[in-house]
């Protein structure tokens, strides 16, 4: 009810940029909630929609983690979607425009910034306080954060190729020769790629 904002840009919406902007909001936040409101998106939703719908296990499981529970709304639920919906123009209108960035982790730290100098401080008429002041009052009902958060990454398997290489996205990391047509495990990060051979770590970049 405070409408704090928290907003991030990804060049993709999977099921990995889900996880990694809700375990961000979930710390911007600084705690979590027992009910999750979400549109109807495939990205969440594994079949059906709304309240009824079946959430997709890795999202559900994901969840839990954090004792949230994700409910979709009813399908043209105009009070839900219009609540976020204005919030979408409001960036787009005054966050996005005149800006430049330098990649899409500029991209975010700019958006986190605004939220939390411009948007979330700014007095709202429906409040008669700012989102920050109100959420002051929200904070004691949240459910603390898990006192470890394990880093979210997406698995990846591959084969080194004959240059000493694996491909992630379209770019390629190195790894140390030896393991030349060797298969490893990769794990993407949002903002870092570690490859591992034999459960042990082989190479760490950041992701491009």
């Amino acid at each position: 009810y405070s409408k704090k904002l928290f907003i991030q840009y990804y060049p993709a919406f999977t099921r990995f940029e889900a996880r990694v902007f809700l375990d961000q909001a979930f710390q911007f936040m600084e705690g979590t909630f027992s009910r999750c409101i979400i549109d109807n998106t495939s990205v969440i939703v594994a079949h059906g929609s709304g309240p009824t719908a079946e959430i997709a296990p890795e999202m559900e499981r994901f969840g839990q983690m954090f004792n949230v529970t994700f409910i979709p709304h009813a399908v043209g639920d105009a009070d839900r979607k219009a609540k976020m919906e204005r919030n979408f123009a409001y960036a787009e209108n005054n966050f996005l425009a005149g800006r430049s960035f330098t990649d899409w982790h500029d991209l975010n730290e700019q958006a986190k910034r605004w939220c939390q100098e411009g948007a979330n401080q700014k007095v709202k008429r429906s409040l008669g306080m700012s989102p920050e002041a109100a959420y002051l009052m929200e904070k004691p009902h949240l459910t603390p954060l898990p006192p470890y958060l394990p880093p979210v990454y997406q698995t990846l398997y591959r084969t080194v190729d004959v240059s000493g290489y694996v491909p992630v996205d379209t770019n390629r990391y190195s790894v140390p020769e030896r393991l030349i047509g060797k298969d490893v495990e990769v794990h993407k990060l949002w903002d870092r790629v570690e490859v591992f051979f034999k459960n042990q770590k082989v190479a760490d970049h950041p992701r491009l």
